[in-house]
């Protein structure tokens, strides 16, 4: 087990003490580094990057955020710059140039030879969210008329500069996958044998243009490490290593709780997102959600009468909107889980609308019990009791339903189902739990 030990890269520095310095940088993994630098002013970085091999350095500077790379490239020396670019993944290099400015993708694409930047622009055409984007040429093909013996020598002299060997492609001389081949099945294998007799003649592969999210679903329903990227033909183009799948992981998770949240996305973290980009990226939801909010005032103006002959109706408000965000909440984010996980298709709408209408019902008569029993502590009129909790149980159940099958809804005008949730929904249900209660309350009591 590794031991993490605090140490002052600043003060070093300061101090002039670069040889403790290298020693230290070099017994670090390219994570740690990355950590240890992340707060460190710019120009004491580059520093930090003069003592690391460019290996590490390319390294750990894909890992670090768009902002501080960008910094990084002004202070840079040319030919250091050039020495990490070149020696970062290809997949890193396309993540790289996504996020730069258009000056500096012409200036670090210059410093690659012809072909690698034929291979990087063609993968930049694709969409951004697309499989595409995550693939990487590190990797060892295999033509499928090879014996053993011979695709095992070319592992041997390609391996070391390759990303993954465990897993192999197969292709034939148009570049068409054919087939997997493990690598431990390589080594039990009879040298003379045709590769093609020992390979998976059904791989699991995607698109270029599919969505990552389907790569990701892909590469954890059947427990792969590498997955290969093919064109509308069928030509191998990459693949995608298990590393990028934990990636498109965290960006989906993000993207779905802010979305939850009512917000549009950004995927940089809290400290590295200028505080403008927050309040563009907040404010036109909060100012959506608050006209939509405001249509309480007209509800309840409308019963402007009915509430100053009976103020005590008035009391009840918070508890209708608050009972009816809260299971519309909850509902919303189990279906948008199902949905997200393939657990509910788009075909269970109606089997989702029997069992919500029944745990709606079940809900909703245990939390108006609640609430009658609890209404006697501010009115002792029972009639006014019973029609509030009564009101309680319609918008329970109508809020139930509503978080259920709202995300359904979503899906089919192709909107993400997350944006179903948290306050939008809430807003939606408060608005007309408003309505559902002055109506049922005005019939028991007018």
């Amino acid at each position: 087990m590794k031991i993490k030990v605090e140490i002052d890269l600043q003060e070093l520095i300061e101090k002039g003490d670069f040889k403790t310095l290298k020693r230290v940088l070099e017994q670090q993994d390219p994570a740690d580094v990355k950590e240890m630098i992340e707060k460190l002013p710019p120009d004491l970085k580059v520093v930090v990057f003069r003592l690391l091999p460019k290996d590490k350095a390319a390294e750990v500077f894909s890992e670090l955020e768009p902002d501080d790379q960008l910094e990084l490239i002004k202070l840079f020396r040319e030919e250091r710059l050039k020495e990490i670019f070149e020696s970062m993944d290809p997949d890193d290099k396309v993540e790289l140039l996504e996020e730069m400015p258009a000056n500096v993708v012409k200036k670090l694409l210059s410093y690659l030879p012809p072909q690698e930047r034929e291979e990087l622009l063609y993968i930049l055409n694709y969409p951004e969210d697309s499989a595409a984007r995550l693939a990487t040429t590190e990797y060892v093909e295999l033509f499928e008329d090879m014996t053993v013996r011979e695709a095992l020598e070319k592992v041997r002299r390609e391996g070391k500069k390759k990303e993954n060997i465990y897993s192999l492609m197969v292709i034939d001389r148009t570049r068409k996958l054919k087939g997997t081949v493990e690598l431990r099945d390589m080594i039990v294998a009879d040298p003379d044998q045709k590769v093609s007799e020992i390979m998976n003649k059904d791989p699991v592969f995607v698109h270029a243009t599919d969505d990552q999210e389907l790569a990701a679903e892909l590469m954890k329903k059947y427990d792969l490490i590498i997955l290969p990227v093919v064109d509308s033909e069928e030509r191998l183009i990459g693949v995608i290593t298990f590393d990028d799948l934990v990636d498109v992981i965290e960006e989906e998770a993000t993207e779905d709780i802010q979305k939850m949240a009512s917000m549009s996305v950004t995927y940089t973290p809290y400290f590295h997102t200028p505080v403008w980009k927050f309040i563009l990226k907040r404010s036109p939801w909060l100012v959506a959600l608050l006209l939509l909010e405001s249509i309480n005032s007209n509800i309840i103006s409308g019963y402007e009468k009915f509430l100053a002959s009976i103020p005590l109706i008035a009391a009840f408000i918070p508890t209708m909107m608050d009972a009816g965000g809260n299971i519309g909440s909850q509902i919303s984010a189990l279906i948008i889980r199902g949905m997200s996980l393939n657990e509910i298709t788009a075909k269970d709408w109606w089997k989702v609308l029997l069992r919500e209408s029944l745990i709606g019902s079940i809900l909703g008569f245990i939390l108006a019990g609640v609430l009658y029993l609890r209404a006697f502590l501010i009115s002792s009129d029972p009639t006014l009791n019973f029609a509030v909790a009564t009101a309680l149980l319609v918008v329970i159940l109508y809020a139930n339903i509503s978080g259920a099958l709202l995300p359904f809804i979503a899906r089919i005008f192709k909107i993400d189902p997350a944006f179903m949730a948290g306050p939008l929904l809430t807003t939606i249900v408060d608005v007309t739990g408003i309505m559902i209660y002055f109506y049922v309350v005005h019939s028991f009591l007018s």
